[in-house]
């Protein structure tokens, strides 16, 4: 089965880029300029399973969206975008769940394979409350 993935991201060009790398990997895609169009295109779409949410967007921003995806769709997973790796949110979800934050900018090798760790993950990304970008150390100090 292939995932619908739901793309959220003002700027244009890059929404375009990232629609069509992840269409030419063969997964569904449906996409919105902002997050109002995102929360509207929900009921349409029943079948998405991950949203790529830019952070900073005009209205509301990809934290306060993710939190709206959720109260509708709790099991959806969240990868958020950014350019801003100083955002203390950023930092805080990269802490918590490395795999839930790809920071811009980033080649289409990376967008993938970020794409399908969380496709095959069965845990959702942090939301606001819940905020890292460091992966967990695999070396014992012990």
């Amino acid at each position: 089965m292939v995932a619908t993935i739901l793309v959220v991201e003002d700027e244009a060009a890059v929404r375009r880029l990232i629609v069509k790398v992840l269409r030419h990997h063969g997964y569904e895609v449906v996409d919105a300029d902002s997050a109002q169009h995102a929360l509207a295109m929900l009921e349409s779409h029943s079948d998405i399973k991950l949203a790529i949410l830019d952070m900073v967007m005009p209205g509301m921003g990809g934290l306060d969206l993710a939190n709206e995806l959720r109260c509708v769709r709790p099991e959806m997973m969240i990868l958020y975008i950014s350019g801003f790796t100083s955002s203390v949110a950023m930092q805080s979800i990269g802490h918590r769940s490395p795999e839930a934050v790809l920071l811009k900018p980033f080649g289409n090798d990376t967008l993938i394979a970020r794409v399908e760790q969380l496709l095959s993950s069965s845990r959702p990304a942090p939301s606001a409350g819940a905020v890292s970008s460091f992966p967990p150390s695999t070396t014992s100090n012990s």
